[in-house]
């Protein structure tokens, strides 16, 4: 097991180190970003990590991760008082397989939790950041799906072995190099935090699922899961990339 990780965390400083992308082929037209202000920057608390632009080629995962301030998020993550995310890791080990980023972009926190809201469940966690941030590969992996995906909006999946996937939603844009069948390590750029689909803001809606991806059928086949629910990935090198 600790061979499997310590390749992927090599992929991972690799990725850190080398990844770059080109202007993406993919945008939602109907839903432009907002110009920052400097309200924004207040929604997400500074004890989360360093706020940087908004473009960065790299992936600084959330030190500390906080629900939205002025939010009121009834599906909320177990916190303290100062609303911060008590289950949080930057990597968790889903099913004992696979080390997975927890919330895949920069400086960001938590619009809405995993589980029911509004009478229905909600079947990953929302993260968003101030200005919008770019959006990440989780983990090393395959694209799976990488465009329009109903109430997604422009969306991709990454097929993650082991039967582990994770979904991205709502992007405004894919980069041009994320296509079905591309290979992807972590922190590979997928996109920027966007409002495409049945959406009110721009954020980013990430899944972690398991399973046997089927493409013909609802759902694909894939059980959604709680990103907070799984064990703690901990190496003290993650402490170095910022």
């Amino acid at each position: 097991m600790r061979v499997i990780q310590f390749s992927i965390f090599s992929s991972l400083i690799l990725a850190l180190a080398a990844c770059s992308s080109t202007p993406a082929p993919i945008h939602d037209r109907t839903s432009p970003q907002p110009a920052p202000s400097k309200k924004d920057y207040r929604t997400v608390r500074p004890e989360s990590g360093e706020i940087r632009a908004a473009n960065v080629k790299r992936l600084y995962p959330n030190k500390r991760l906080f629900v939205c301030r002025g939010m009121q998020v009834t599906n909320k993550p177990p916190t303290n008082e100062n609303n911060e995310v008590t289950t949080y890791s930057r990597l968790v080990v889903v099913d004992g397989k696979v080390p997975i980023v927890t919330a895949p972009a920069n400086n960001a926190c938590v619009s809405s939790g995993f589980g029911f809201r509004w009478n229905k469940e909600h079947q990953g966690i929302d993260i968003t950041s101030r200005p919008a941030s770019r959006v990440f590969a989780g983990g090393s992996g395959t694209i799976l799906e990488a465009g329009y995906n109903g109430g997604y909006g422009l969306a991709v999946l990454i097929d993650h072995g082991q039967g582990v996937y994770t979904r991205y939603a709502h992007l405004n844009h894919i980069e041009s190099d994320i296509k079905v069948g591309a290979k992807v390590v972590y922190g590979h750029p997928i996109g920027l935090m966007g409002k495409s689909g049945h959406v009110t803001g721009v954020h980013l809606h990430y899944e972690i699922l398991t399973g046997r991806y089927q493409p013909n059928v609802r759902g694909r086949g894939l059980r959604p899961r709680d990103p907070f629910s799984f064990p703690a990935w901990v190496d003290d090198r993650l402490d170095k990339i910022g």
